[in-house]
């Protein structure tokens, strides 16, 4: 596998032309190839220098720092280049935007000439066999090595808590991050720098992660040095955006505007925009694969999410999915491909046609879906359409899905949005849309048919409204994206398309491949739809994990995520340890800090319920709190975040010594277990 670092490309009419991380072309390089970046330096000071991710538009940097262009250079904002030059006049001179210009050409043929002789070629047998691994129960060579590693830096971290163990008996330990939208994203952030300061967090192997929590693990590994210093992280978190239509429709119009091209394009796609730019303030277009390289600084993620299709159909040991920097796929199953071939194109185990490899708003998009599953929207049905779930007509929650999640996005995009203009035309949008919606429909009344007709009616002015409200907007950049934008979102809203991504085990003989994966695609969404806590990929021989520190931020009833995970674990034939019954009564006003022991393999687990007896007098406290911090609303303030920080940060700090007798014990069950192993040899 080819991966140049740098390849210089010589001089050309007084500016340096050079290549790093990997190949070139217009479009996005081969994954195997990495990002390609290529940069024009101009020879002469006060000219521009334009900085240009291949396939990704154009990021100016003005050697003369005008504020207008220091702006869009740190939002990372990538502008097609006729918008340089209509859209942004003054920011550059004519000299520069001839250095632009020259950029884009010489680049251009540039990247066309470096590509590979093989880029293209027909992928062999032997290829594939290296990218598809299965059935296998046993980890990864890359993350085998990462972790023997990463033991490295568990054993230190345990010598300065005083905790005794050996090289060859190292607990297994993982954090687990809960579903939760933004209330367990920041609360996750918070119980992590509180580790962090308390030498906790270097006790951990393993990161996972699921829903709400995957936000904080992807702003997070953007940095290969996180645990070291989580500083610039909640800077960025806890900073408000100030979004305006021109930032809107730059860096994630554009972004949105080329991955629409792409055959897999999904709502998925659109969430993961949304909540990576406006909830965590950051556009991460770094790739999964980029982390296999990184040293032991970090524990090892694991992101989870489901197949839609098997859970539809309850194909239990097909229905969780993992990403990690080295391969993703199906545990139960033990099929995985190489994460940086995710969504190629396989057929019965070989590959295809190579594609590009989603990036980190992409995948936030697919682990964070919970509106991917018509029962997220369950509690949200108006009073004419007051039926039970099951005895709605499909052309109902056809008709809602569609109105919720349209009011989602431009819930979120109102959110960032201050001028007073700008945003009454979201609002008008919306009013028009909750018209809509509310009008009554005596659907008690009428036939199927009847129903479904009316409905569809009501999808149909739905659209119009759309439509109409883009027409009226003034002629100019911004209804042209709007327009375009549009345009993409009105159709996967009426197909209801999430995570759609290659099958890479397409048509492979097996016959333990469920009839639910054999089709092209996988449709993978929010693994919280399931489990809202991601025990699933820790639980078993696989890991071996001794020690699973639970922080709950769900919504719903206390202890769910538990017993869930204990059914699961039953129905797979995985350990997991007993749940006292008598613990389940306290669910509407919980303990702190609860511990469920292991035995032989069981992992023992931790759990810590986020509103607890310690900060909240009551039963009734705990609710206004999940309510205060619910999982479906704008993004969060600066101070809203602060507090829930420091409530998480307060549920570790309260626990630290009680954790640590939990890493104890765990040291010495495995310690215990590799004593019996020595004396069986």
């Amino acid at each position: 596998m080819v991966s140049p670092n740098h390849a210089d490309w010589g001089e050309s009419s007084g500016a340096l032309w050079r290549q790093s991380v990997g190949g070139g072309g217009i479009g996005r390089p081969p994954p195997h190839l990495g990002p390609a970046r290529a940069e024009c330096e101009c020879g002469q000071s006060g000219q521009a220098r334009p900085i240009w991710p291949l396939g990704r538009g154009v990021l100016l940097r003005d050697t003369g720092q005008t504020a207008a262009a220091e702006d869009v250079a740190s939002e990372r904002a990538f502008l097609p280049f006729d918008y340089l030059f209509h859209a942004l006049p003054g920011m550059v001179s004519c000299r520069g935007r001839a250095a632009v210009l020259a950029c884009f050409v010489c680049v251009s043929l540039r990247g066309l000439l470096a590509q590979p002789v093989n880029a293209t070629a027909e992928p062999s047998p032997e290829t594939s066999a290296k990218l598809v691994r299965g059935p296998s129960h046993a980890l990864s060579t890359g993350e085998a090595e990462f972790i023997r590693q990463r033991k490295e830096v568990v054993l230190a971290s345990l010598g300065r808590l005083n905790i005794s163990s050996t090289a060859d008996s190292v607990p297994h330990i993982a954090l687990l991050g809960s579903g939760g939208g933004q209330r367990a994203a920041v609360a996750l952030l918070g119980s992590l720098q509180q580790m962090g300061q308390d030498d906790l967090l270097d006790t951990l192997l393993y990161i996972g992660g699921v829903s709400g929590s995957t936000w904080t693990l992807a702003l997070l590994y953007s940095d290969p040095q996180w645990s070291v210093n989580m500083e610039p992280v909640f800077s960025r978190l806890g900073g408000h955006r100030e979004t305006t239509w021109l930032s809107l429709f730059t860096g994630p119009y554009h972004w949105l505007k080329t991955k629409s091209k792409d055959e897999d394009f999904s709502l998925s796609d659109i969430w993961g925009l949304l909540t990576s730019y406006l909830f965590m303030n950051h556009m991460d277009q770094r790739l999964l694969s980029d982390e296999a390289s990184r040293d032991n600084t970090n524990p090892y993620p694991v992101y989870s999410a489901i197949e839609k299709e098997c859970f539809n159909t309850n194909t239990t040991d097909a229905v969780w999915f993992e990403f990690t920097p080295h391969e993703a796929g199906f545990p139960e199953l033990g099929h995985f491909v190489s994460t940086a071939y995710l969504g190629s194109g396989f057929e019965g185990g070989e590959l295809k046609e190579q594609k590009p490899e989603m990036d980190m708003v992409q995948l936030q998009g697919i682990v964070g879906s919970a509106l991917a599953h018509e029962d997220s929207i369950a509690e949200m049905v108006p009073s004419w359409m007051n039926m039970s779930t099951a005895g709605r007509p499909t052309a109902v929650k056809d008709h809602l899905r569609i109105y919720f999640t349209l009011n989602i996005l431009l819930e979120l995009l109102k959110s960032g949005i201050k001028d007073v203009t700008d945003l009454a035309k979201v609002e008008e949008l919306q009013k028009r849309a909750s018209d809509i919606l509310l009008e009554e429909v005596p659907l008690h009344t009428m036939t199927k048919e009847e129903q479904v007709e009316e409905l569809q009616r009501k999808n149909l002015a739905l659209v119009a409204s759309v439509q109409t409200w883009v027409a009226e907007m003034n002629i100019g950049l911004q209804k042209n994206a709007v327009t375009e934008l549009m345009e993409v979102v009105l159709p996967l809203l009426i197909k209801w398309q999430w995570g759609t991504t290659e099958n890479f085990l397409y048509a492979v003989k097996d016959s333990e491949v469920p009839d639910c994966l054999q089709s092209r695609v996988l449709n993978l969404i929010d693994g919280g739809i399931a489990i809202n806590m991601p025990y699933e990929p820790f639980l078993g021989k696989k890991r071996d994990v001794d020690l699973l520190i639970a922080p709950e931020f769900s919504a719903g009833e206390m202890f769910e995520t538990l017993t869930l995970a204990r059914d699961y674990a039953a129905a797979v034939g995985k350990p997991f340890p007993v749940i006292d019954e008598q613990v389940l009564l306290d669910k509407d006003w919980p303990k702190d800090f609860y511990v469920f022991p292991g035995e032989n393999d069981q992992p023992t687990i931790v759990f810590m319920p986020l509103f607890n007896r310690i900060n909240c007098k009551d039963e009734a406290e705990v609710k206004a709190r999940m309510v205060e911090y619910s999982t479906f609303q704008r993004p969060f303030s600066p101070e809203k975040i602060a507090a829930l920080q420091e409530i998480a940060r307060d549920n570790m700090r309260n626990n630290k010594d009680a954790i640590v007798r939990e890493i104890q014990n765990a040291a010495t069950r495995r310690q215990g277990r590799r004593n019996v192993t020595d004396s069986a040899l």
